[in-house]
């Protein structure tokens, strides 16, 4: 077995110093031991000696070459390996022999040392040639000094150590227990937790990892249809607090609640303005918190929408200004829109009683127009081809300002002709014209196909949602006399443009119209396509008027007084009733001053003198005509002027 230096039983010998001078010095000492010294040494010599040795060696070498040349290489090669096994063998059984002389020198010593104290059992390992040598007994050890430990010490050493023990055990049953206090501690906190995480859940909110952070749990808020900003920003870490509630970690929402509020300022003043909520507070149910976080991304989206769709509306009167947007309606009222951090509930100026025209229904319409934006783009996305999608849905905007202004619009323009309507009729009423009536019918419902029984799907839902919202109509019907009659539908228009039409027909939308008699102004005035404005509808409906009341007037006249050449004619100078005895009255309605106007101007002549006079009849005055306009007419027809 070979022998390793590092090995504890080692059979090598101990090494043995090395032979070669070890220094300068040593080398010139030996030098000079030898014959002769440094005296008799020359240079001559040592290349002789030198010259020598390798003469020598290359001898040597020669040999063994002489002889191997009749040998082939594979005999060399076991050759060396024959002389390296005996040289191993050799090193082997010296390192063996040294190895137990150095035991038995180690037995003699001992059992040498034990001879003194115990001669019988150390004499059976002490070896017969140190007995003979020394004798036994001859080596002995004694005590120089005994040990000072008495048996109390020894007592109390195993006391102390004892003690000790205790100890350790005390502290490793206390760090048991506190270990098992810490663990329950964590389960209860760890079930505080996960209850909170499981209510969320139960509530409807969806649960997973973290895109970039699979590691942490998270709760989804926002809406999969929002704009890519917010979709990617409406997902929060549920980070666990050291007392075991829950941490929203809403950064990217921005840390705090926002709602949007909509002021209305007339002449300056507020006189509307949607409420503020109160900020929840911080230890609120972690389903309140998400769905405040919810609340608060959605109204930053719908702030965000609102910016981009104000930059295109200044045809409108729709002004950008950093924290705020404006429309102007009029010239004394406007609507201020922001976006306001939540504290305190604030419903200082909020009022109710405008009813649709509130600021508070225009915030909930706000919202509910940005929540159909998203339930189209779910409709897009799921029922129409690729190649029927938008190409860069990011680049449109929606129709939410649109919507607003056309649907204040719309019942602004709608409440300003029905204004106009009453007024209108009263002026009528006023002159004598009892039949002159207006009435609000409810506006045709919208042509349903198919089967009575409409399959409900989410297609034909977005529709019918999309109905309520975009179908803005209204249908009036104005009776001068019982055959002259107008319909008049008002309609709110979002695209291309944003604005109140105003649709005039003769024929009832719901009834048989051959059924009823013939409408004088099919022949007389008809209407045109449409009226853009208020304003276009009211000078319709007042010429219409006119008209109707003329010819009236001139088949009453005629018929009364027998007298075929009472007519009712239409020039330049207006529209009424001529004789051919030169008895002329015009007839004409207008707005003066937001009242409606009714005036009779009468010509004639007597005895070659031209006269003149005017009759007028408003609809908010009561101390006009006592006349009606046909007797007035009847009068100036007869002559009795």
């Amino acid at each position: 077995m070979a022998a390793n230096n590092q090995t504890p039983f080692s059979l090598r010998p101990w090494p043995t110093g090395d032979k070669k001078p070890q220094n300068l010095a040593e080398f010139i000492e030996r030098v000079n031991a030898q014959p002769g010294g440094f005296r008799n040494l020359n240079e001559a010599q040592l290349r002789q000696e030198i010259q020598a040795k390798r003469q020598g060696a290359l001898d040597d070498s020669g040999a063994d070459g002489s002889d191997d040349e009749n040998d082939d290489e594979g005999d060399e090669t076991e050759w060396w390996k024959e002389k390296t096994a005996l040289v191993a063998r050799e090193e082997f059984l010296r390192n063996i022999d040294f190895a137990h002389q150095s035991a038995m020198l180690a037995l003699d010593s001992i059992s040498l040392l034990l001879s003194k104290e115990t001669p019988v059992q150390a004499g059976a390992t002490l070896s017969t040639a140190l007995r003979d040598l020394v004798g036994i007994g001859t080596l002995g050890a004694s005590k120089l000094k005994e040990p000072n430990v008495t048996e109390a010490q020894i007592q109390d050493d195993i006391s102390v150590a004892t003690g000790w023990r205790v100890m350790g055990i005390n502290d490793m049953v206390d760090s048991v227990l506190a270990a098992a206090e810490r663990l329950e501690k964590e389960i209860e906190l760890e079930t505080k937790y996960w209850a909170d995480v499981l209510a969320v859940s139960d509530d409807g909110w969806t649960v997973c990892a973290l895109p970039q952070e699979p590691h942490t749990l998270g709760v989804r808020f926002g809406f999969a249809e929002s704009a890519a900003e917010f979709r990617n920003s409406s997902i929060a870490p549920l980070i666990r607090d050291d007392d075991g509630t829950i941490k929203l970690g809403v950064g990217k929402v921005g840390g705090g609640s926002q709602r949007i509020r909509i002021t209305v300022k007339k002449d300056g003043t507020i006189i509307d303005q949607s409420p503020l909520p109160g900020r929840i507070p911080d230890n609120a149910p972690l389903k309140d918190r998400v769905r405040e976080a919810r609340n608060t991304i959605f109204h930053q989206e719908l702030w965000y929408e609102l910016n981009r769709e104000a930059r295109i509306l200044l045809a409108y009167d729709v002004y950008y200004n950093g924290p705020t947007i404006i429309w102007k309606q009029s010239k004394e009222t406007e609507f201020i829109l922001t976006l306001e951090d939540l504290d305190e509930k604030d419903e200082a100026n909020a009022n109710y009683a405008q009813g649709i025209r509130s600021s508070t229904a225009a915030y909930s319409f706000l919202q509910f127009l940005l929540f159909q934006s998203h339930r189209q783009n779910y409709h897009k996305r799921t029922s129409l081809s690729p190649s029927a999608r938008p190409t860069d849905p990011s680049n449109s905007t929606y129709n939410i300002l649109r919507c607003l202004i056309s649907r204040f619009e719309y019942f602004r323009n709608s409440a300003d002709l029905g204004s106009h309507l009453d007024k209108l009729v009263h002026t009528l009423r006023h002159a004598g014209i009892s039949t002159a009536f207006y009435s609000v019918l409810p506006p045709p419902s919208p042509p349903t196909s198919g089967t009575p029984q409409i399959r409900h799907t989410p297609t034909t839902e977005l529709v019918w949602v999309q109905q309520l919202i975009f179908h803005l109509v209204s249908l009036y019907t104005f009776n001068i006399t019982p055959e002259a009659r107008i319909w008049c539908y008002s309609r709110g228009i979002v695209r291309p443009f944003i604005g109140t039409h105003f649709h005039m027909t003769l024929k009832h939308p719901s009834v048989d119209n051959k059924d009823l008699p013939p409408n004088p102004l099919e022949t007389v005035y008809p209407p045109s396509d449409y009226c853009a404005n208020v304003q276009e509808a009211v000078y319709y409906l007042c010429q219409a008027a006119v008209r109707v009341l003329s010819q009236k007037l001139a088949k009453t006249a005629s018929e009364k007084l027998a007298d075929n050449n009472i007519q009712w004619s239409e020039t330049i100078a207006g529209v009424g009733v001529k004789s051919s005895k030169g008895r002329d009255a015009r007839i004409d309605i207008d707005v003066v001053n937001n009242r409606i106007v009714l005036t009779l101007k009468a010509d004639w002549q007597t005895d070659e003198t031209s006269h003149s006079r005017t009759w007028t009849w408003e609809s908010e005055s009561q101390n006009g005509e006592n006349e009606s306009i046909e007797d007035i007419v009847l009068k100036l027809m007869r002559g009795d002027m």
